[in-house]
């Protein structure tokens, strides 16, 4: 029975440990979860685990591999561990499997054991994995390090460590009885026709639920995509950038039409049921193929500079990069425009807002990359086939 150690620092992202544990303990394998310390250990949307041992006792030697979850402070945390460092040169040392999945592909950085191999990570770390050669692929492998990209990848890469250790067939047999597509029909979403006509769809279903957001995913999408080419981000990034931004409030659509047309402002009750909607919208989204590159965009477009945002209070570059892009777009396009409670708000009047909050709720330096947008660019991307 292949044994498989997992290192679980607070600040996880519940979905890529959760997923790993559940698909290898299905295959048969034996996990075992370890804090950094006694006692729970808290997920970054503060769902706590309590694990079967702490990271002390535990040994290369015991184990076949050993996979990291992402997730932030999660990797942070366990890149800036020294036993966590120290056992992963162990295990490379052994010559065993090493699995990282989202950010902590960083910690494998940290720790040397990447330099001059393939890997893939969150996008928004492609950049801090030094020596290595970043690959835009929902899991890859290179010899014994084995990685993969975010919450939306969790199955796939799951299931490559049991088709690793157990092969195919096992990992074909729990993937059916899991209910996962197959490959033929994870391709087909990617026509670009039927692509956009699902998008298009999923935004039109959120408008028709509340008039007064007629337009805005468009014009959200428009300011984001202006920020993502002042950034000079790559077309694949500037894809899952639109993306994202389309479908960055689809969570309302489970939300009461009562919350988003009344006519004056939310009670205390009525504010916590709003604010459940990036949650919706992620367990939404992660149900179509080749959209779990937006799964953070949508889950953290609320997140505030200053760390007071919701749903995970996350602070500064903690926050996904596409997630701050949107969450400066949409409050902007938002403040144009009339809403069921408000008027809008002249163009200037808005500028002076989003300065106020410059720091505070938004990314200082995307604020200035902005402004000169505003400046510069018609907002008039109508065609963004270019992007698929």
């Amino acid at each position: 029975m292949p044994r498989a150690l997992i290192p679980l620092a607070d600040g996880f992202e519940e979905i890529e440990a959760m997923t790993v544990v559940d698909v290898l303990r299905r295959a048969g394998f034996e996990v075992v979860l370890a804090g950094l310390h006694g006692g729970p250990v808290e997920s970054v949307r503060r769902v706590s685990v309590i694990p079967d041992a702490t990271i002390d006792a535990a040994r290369s030697d015991q184990f076949d591999m050993v996979i990291l979850p992402g997730g932030q402070p999660g990797a942070a945390n366990l890149s800036a561990d020294v036993r966590v460092i120290r056992l992963l040169n162990d295990f490379s040392k052994d010559n065993k499997l090493i699995g990282a999945i989202c950010a902590a592909t960083t910690v494998l950085s940290e720790a040397g054991l990447i330099r001059g191999k393939r890997v893939t990570a969150y996008p928004d770390y492609r950049d801090r994995l030094p020596g290595a050669q970043y690959e835009d692929s929902a899991v890859v492998i290179d010899g014994k390090i084995i990685t993969s990209q975010g919450p939306g990848t969790a199955m796939a890469f799951a299931l490559a460590i049991v088709s690793r250790f157990a092969g195919k067939h096992t990992a074909d047999e729990i993937a059916g009885k899991m209910l996962v597509q197959t490959d033929d029909r994870q391709h087909t979403i990617w026509d670009r026709y039927l692509f956009n006509t699902t998008v298009q769809s999923l935004v039109e279903a959120l408008e028709l639920k509340d008039s007064f957001t007629q337009g805005h995913a468009k014009r959200v999408s428009e300011y984001s995509l202006s920020i993502g080419a002042k950034l000079k981000l790559p077309p694949l990034e500037m894809r899952n950038l639109y993306l994202g931004a389309m479908l960055h409030d689809i969570g309302k659509i489970a939300t009461e039409s009562d919350l988003l047309t009344k006519p004056d402002s939310l009670n205390l009750r009525e504010e916590t049921l709003m604010r459940e909607h990036p949650i919706k919208g992620t367990l939404f989204i992660v149900g179509f193929d080749n959209m779990s590159n937006i799964v953070p965009t949508i889950l953290h477009h609320h997140e505030r500079w200053d760390g007071s945002g919701y749903p995970a209070r996350l602070k500064e570059e903690q926050i996904p990069l596409h997630a701050r892009i949107v969450c400066l777009a949409d409050a902007f396009a938002a403040m144009l425009f009339p809403r069921s409670f408000r008027p809008g708000m002249e163009r200037e009047q808005a500028i002076q807002e989003i300065l106020k909050q410059k720091g505070a709720q938004f990314d200082p330096h995307l604020v200035d990359l902005f402004l000169e947008c505003l400046t510069e660019s018609p907002f008039e991307m109508n065609d963004f086939s270019f992007y698929f």
